[in-house]
Formats: structure tokens, sequence, C-alpha cells
């Protein structure tokens, strides 16, 4: 009998275990709550095109990553865009150390190629799980899922903690970990504003990134901004109304870069409320083969694109071991 593996989250660390799996000839039905799929590499849908409001870009160091994206070129581009970093009201020009690579279209993109043939059911929020003989699944409309031998879950720790709670003894130390929060605002100018940087790294108390989005490649044309807190000041404001936190984000803007927000045809805020980690984690993925349950994630090492991806490649790898 094929054994059948249950993943939830549908970011790139779940997908690239999917693949894995189906290739060795497991089935394998993916979980999210989400409406489509790609997690923190998500991106917002609008009229004039699509708005990176999670992960602005990546990089790539380890060489089964490299692999992957080269695989992935006609879809992965370079990002060749003009970067600063802001402290105390100066700007200095920076050329990164490793190449920015975004999806082109939408961040998104890479996940949605991924994605194509897999058994994904979006919208779908796994509440609960019960083991027996096999697993079962539990979404909050009370439909139930059943007979998988294997649980992998993509979520945040916190998200993990209460769906595995008494079921394994690896929730004893995905408890320590605590997540960073980060606030996200999309705004589109009806007027296209003067920025003389495409994406600025900033040292500043409210104030952590911002992008213009139509300087990657094959977006929209409008000029729209993308202006993300820094993680310590999200986590204290996370008692802040929506639109007092978007009214600060635009006002410190139009500080910093000497503009005037006007007439705006898009505005929106995003809480990724477990944006990063707060500590380094070098665990690489958790695994628990008596119970038959596997955690991974971007958290799993240090937060990136890159983590994401090769947390879910080696525990996939660890799980394959045990069928082949």
């Amino acid at each position: 009998m094929v054994a059948k593996i249950a993943i939830i989250g549908a970011g790139i660390a779940g997908l690239i275990i999917a693949k894995k799996m189906i290739n060795q000839g497991l089935s394998v039905d993916i979980f999210d709550k989400g409406r489509a799929v790609g997690g923190r590499m998500s991106s917002r849908r609008t009229q004039w095109g699509y708005l990176d409001h999670g992960t602005q870009y990546f990089t790539v160091k380890n060489p089964i990553f490299q692999k992957f994206i080269e695989q992935n070129q006609s879809i992965v581009k370079v990002w060749k865009g003009k970067f600063a970093h802001w402290e105390e009201g100066n700007f200095t020009s920076i050329k990164p150390d490793n190449l920015r690579y975004v999806p082109t279209i939408a961040m998104n993109n890479l996940c949605k190629n991924m994605a194509i043939e897999l058994n994904i059911k979006l919208q779908t929020r796994i509440i609960s799980l019960e083991k027996a003989q096999t697993w079962t699944l539990t979404d909050e409309n009370n439909e139930k899922y059943f007979d998988y031998d294997y649980i992998i879950v993509t979520a945040p720790p916190l998200q993990t903690i209460d769906l595995l709670d008494n079921h394994s003894f690896i929730i004893e130390s995905i408890r320590k970990l605590k997540m960073f929060a980060c606030y996200s605002s999309m705004l589109i100018p009806e007027n296209k504003l003067d920025i003389p940087f495409d994406g600025i790294e900033f040292k500043h108390p409210i104030l952590g990134w911002i992008a213009l989005n139509d300087s990657k490649p094959s977006r929209g044309e409008k000029g729209a901004i993308i202006i993300q807190s820094n993680f310590s000041w999200a986590e204290a404001n996370l008692e802040q109304t929506r639109e007092s936190i978007c009214t600060i984000l635009k006002n410190v803007t139009e500080e910093v870069l000497n503009i005037k927000f006007q007439n705006n045809l898009y505005e929106s805020l995003h809480l990724w409320r477990y944006a990063i980690p707060q500590q380094s984690n070098d665990q690489g993925y958790y695994f628990d083969k008596f119970n038959n349950i596997g955690v991974c994630g971007d958290w799993c090492l240090n937060g990136k694109v890159e983590s994401a991806f090769l947390s879910g490649y080696y525990l996939a790898e660890k799980i394959i071991e045990i069928f082949v």
C-alpha cells in the first residue's frame, strides 16, 4: 500500500516536500488556510498588478537551493535594483554581497509553479489532529480527512504547537522559540513619486524596509510602494488599530523620503504576526519517528526563503529514507 502523507502549509517548504515525496511514489495531500500558495512569499493581487507584501527578495548560498533556482531560471530573475541603507537621516548606496532574486510577476509565482499538479486544498484551516492506527485531520468546518500515515506541519511555532499539543515530544523544544512580528503597508500613489532608490534598508525606530515594487522584473508600472516596519516596533505595537499603524507608517515614510502621499489609488496593511525568529535556530527540522510527525519551516533555520526550502528538503529526505 502506498503511504499517505498530509502536509499542512503550502509555502515553499511544504511544496518541496510534496514534490520530493511524489517523485518517490508517495501519496501527498496539502492543506492551507490561505487563498493561494506561497506562505510568506505571498503577493497581493490588485487591478494595477501584484504587490509583494511579504518576502521582498531572497539570496542563494546553498548549492542544493542554487540548483533548484537554476532549474527555475525562466521564472526567477535577479532584481537589478538600486539599493541603499538609511541611518541618522543619511542614505548610503550599497551593493549587496549576494545577488537578490525575485520571481517574475509576483513573489508567489515560484510557488504557483511548484504547485502545478499537486493536490492542494486551499482555504482549509486544519484545527485538530487525531491519531489511531493512522492520522485524521479536522478542519474549521468540521470536515474530516482520514487515513494519513504521516503528518507534516510547516506552520509557525505557535500554530504548530496548537496542532501537535499532546501528540509529540518535539513540541517541548518548539515552545522555546519566539517570533517577531512585522507590519507591511502597500500603497499605490496616483502619481509616481520621486524616490531615488528601489530598495532601502533602515536603521530607524519604526521603519525596516521600503521598496519600489515596480522596480522588480515584470511588475506593474504604477509605482507601488511597500513599507515594512522593523520587527521590534511591530512587536511593541500589536494592540494599535490598523488605521493608526497605516498613518504612522505613511507619515514617517513621507518624512524620511521627503515625499507626500496624495490621492492613493490603493492602500492596504498586512500584519505578519510570525515574521522571523527572534533567535537563530540550527535544528533544520523536527522529526518524531514514533508518531510519524515532521515539522519544518524557515524558522527551523534563520528565517529566510532558502531556509524554508532547505528545511523542507532535508525533512523530506529523512522521511523518504524510511520508504526507500
